[in-house]
């Protein structure tokens, strides 16, 4: 019966999106069309040049300066030492063994045009950064590519990624940093158990980060959840949180960290997400304590 349940649900959640989607174009025209805020008159004006596309448009930035990233532009190469395919460049990235060279290419160019400065998928930026000496955790690793942007300014790593596929590739990008780089295969969360483990948990007997960095398709709540004793004993810390999953996140994690005492700020623009209000979503909330605040943008 269950099963029934769910693909009724299923389909009536589908059909009901299908036909907000409908309207959508409309509702953004009511909802931003007299805005004077600058960088909403951006992706408005943009998605008044587009008529052709469709909305929403998801996780590509709605900004023109998105074509200069293509995946032909990524040297790719399947590795004769570990037999994994990968980036080439001055580092190495590695990526799962079943990973065409295609699919690398694609890979790897959407992560760096994620980290342009122009980007609101942007994790660093306009005085918004990360000092020599931190120690820095990545929530949701991947193929750890941001990470490595920033490793030599790094004392630590700690790489927590719960999916099988990438630990292998990790382990061969980062094998020449030896044990500056900690590799944790579990999932970050609010409870501790074999699969998962908290941030406090996990920092109980360790030197507290000084960045945190997460993107957890979601789930950043639950992280912030199991680190609530870091949150309020750390002294200096800078965290960059993904809250473009969910259409709230942004405001519900400015209200939790902003009452802790934490500046908050943003990554630059939005994204074209979703059908129901906001349709603009702010795409990564910047939070720091103990040190300076990033300019105002």
């Amino acid at each position: 019966m269950s099963k029934v349940l769910g693909r009724f649900f299923n389909a009536a959640h589908q059909a009901w999106f299908l036909h907000q989607k409908k309207g959508l174009r409309q509702r953004i025209r009511r909802q931003y069309g007299n805005d004077t805020d600058r960088e909403i008159r951006e992706v408005y004006s943009f998605v008044e040049a587009h008529p052709e596309l469709e909305l929403p448009l998801g996780v590509i930035p709605p900004y023109e300066w998105v074509k200069e990233y293509s995946p032909g532009n990524i040297r790719v190469a399947k590795d004769e030492a570990t037999g994994l395919p990968a980036m080439l460049g001055t580092h190495r990235v590695f990526f799962p063994r079943r990973a065409t060279l295609a699919g690398v290419q694609q890979s790897a160019s959407i992560g760096q045009m994620e980290q342009d400065a122009r980007s609101p998928h942007c994790y660093l930026g306009n005085g918004f950064n990360v000092d020599a000496g931190d120690v820095g955790v990545f929530i949701g690793a991947s193929d750890g590519l941001f990470c490595l942007s920033l490793i030599d300014r790094l004392a630590k790593a700690y790489l927590f990624e719960p999916n099988q596929d990438w630990h292998e590739p990790l382990r061969a990008t980062f094998a020449p940093w030896g044990e500056k780089v900690e590799i944790v295969p579990l999932a970050a969360g609010s409870l501790d158990s074999q699969e998962q483990v908290s941030l406090d948990g996990f920092f109980k007997n360790r030197p507290l980060p000084n960045y945190i960095q997460m993107d957890v398709e979601g789930a950043e709540g639950d992280v912030l959840a199991g680190a609530r004793k870091l949150l309020d004993d750390s002294t200096k810390l800078r965290l960059s949180i993904c809250t473009y999953h969910k259409r709230l996140d942004f405001p519900k994690f400015a209200r939790l960290l902003g009452g802790k005492g934490y500046a908050i700020h943003h990554s630059p623009g939005f994204y074209v997400l979703g059908v129901r209000m906001p349709h603009f979503r702010r795409g990564i909330l910047y939070a720091s304590r103990g040190v300076a605040s990033p300019a105002a943008r």
